[in-house]
């Protein structure tokens, strides 16, 4: 009874913590440089009423969704045993994939340091694709981890290998890069109990997101914070609900929704097909055509390339999709399946990283795109079941069928 207390309490802590951190996302991204135009420097805020009130409701009805009593998660079905020795190589592959992920995170770092500061289409796919096996391999250990058991010392390695590339790149790189790495970590760490609330520890928590929010930003040298309305332009330039006002009537003529090609772009291969695709300023062909990229080919002067451009807003995908309505029915659901992702990352799991990784997606989305919160679901879980496939397998060929007992390898042998 007092475990099930316990646990109980955590949930709540990471529930309640996640939402803050949601609402805090809002008022950065959206409500922030109105205050500042408004009651700081006295200016005519150039984002009007209405729109501010449709960001309050979407808000709302988040909240709404998100406070739905949300029915208790079944224990994974994936056995014990099993899920040892996936934890056991996931924290091997970390350890091993590091070698190559950091001499070419510095490489990525020293290319972009006197160019373009985004990150988006100045990482080669093949780089791309090593820091993301990276980054699945140390999450699926991190989820499935025991410290309490185990000891802290491997998961302390992993977060540590996992996050030390993606700062070195975020330097001169987008933001969420880093944040990729650290707020899953915070928020597994947070629902299952391994990090205590404290006034000292939301004041570190609060600098770190603000660490991670505006350091990149600063040192790939795209903010100017000189004069005294340096950081006033800085904030209002990451307004997104003018670009959610600007963009509101936005030609769609020949297009495909956007919101469905977001949420579907890791799963039907566009760029293949010739469908739904348009051209980057940058020199890359036949990318999806999320809102993001729409709204940058349309205003081509807005920012440098489609890639890293003008970024989006999820309220733009939801009005294109059915206007005022969809926005706050979308914002309904969308609230609802963050609770439940936080109710899946409360407890031991290989997919748990995936999960968390949507939560921190989606503490983005006020400045980005819904479907990009859920796009990556398809190929993670596919990866992961993949993996546990191939353990599986081999732990069935470990068995000496003369001796009737395991084996035993160096790297299968955790489980055992």
């Amino acid at each position: 009874m007092r475990i099930r207390g316990r646990n109980l309490k955590v949930t709540v802590a990471g529930k309640w913590f996640f939402l803050a951190a949601f609402i805090s996302s809002c008022f950065l991204f959206w409500w922030l440089p109105s205050f500042l135009f408004r009651f700081v420097v006295q200016m005519a805020d150039p984002v009007e009423d209405e729109i501010l009130a449709t960001s309050f409701f979407a808000l709302a009805l988040f909240i709404a969704g998100y406070l739905l009593p949300a029915r208790a998660t079944s224990r994974q079905r994936i056995p014990e045993t099993l899920t040892d020795t996936c934890e056991n190589l996931a924290y091997k592959a970390t350890v091993l994939l590091f070698v190559p992920a950091l001499p070419v995170a510095i490489v990525v770092w020293h290319s972009v340091a006197g160019g373009v500061g985004e990150m988006g289409g100045h990482i080669p796919g093949a780089a791309q694709a090593l820091l993301y096996t990276h980054l699945f391999f140390g999450f699926m250990f991190f989820g499935a981890a025991r410290p309490e058991k185990d000891g802290w010392r491997r998961v302390v390695i992993a977060v540590l290998l996992v996050t030390l590339p993606r700062l070195i790149i975020s330097l001169h790189g987008g933001r969420f890069f880093l944040a990729q790495a650290v707020v899953p970590a915070v928020l597994i760490s947070i629902a299952r109990g391994w990090l205590r609330f404290s006034a000292v520890r939301i004041v570190q928590i609060a600098a770190l997101a603000l660490a991670i929010i505006f350091v990149p930003a600063i040192t790939r040298g795209g903010a100017d914070l000189s004069g005294s309305s340096g950081l006033v332009d800085f904030i209002a330039g990451g307004s997104s609900l003018r670009l959610f006002q600007d963009n509101q009537d936005l030609n769609l003529n020949g297009r495909c929704p956007p919101l469905f090609v977001s949420i579907t772009a890791k799963t039907i291969p566009y760029s293949a097909l010739g469908v739904c695709v348009l051209d980057d300023f940058a020199g890359l062909k036949n990318l999806p055509a999320t809102a993001g990229r729409i709204i940058t080919d349309s205003d081509p002067g807005s920012f440098h390339g489609t890639t890293s451009g003008t970024g989006s807003n999820y309220l733009i995908e939801l009005y294109l999709a059915g206007g005022n309505l969809a926005i706050f029915a979308g914002s309904a659901v969308f609230g609802f399946s963050c609770r439940r992702f936080i109710g899946w990352i409360g407890r031991r799991s290989l997919f748990s990283g995936i999960w968390a990784e949507c939560l921190t997606r989606a503490l983005f989305a006020p400045r980005g795109e819904l479907g990009y919160v859920f796009e990556r679901i398809p190929s993670l879980v596919l990866a992961s079941l993949a993996v546990v496939l191939l353990v599986w397998l081999a732990r069935l060929l470990q068995i000496d069928y003369a001796g009737g007992r395991r084996a035993g390898t160096p790297l299968l042998r955790g489980a055992q």
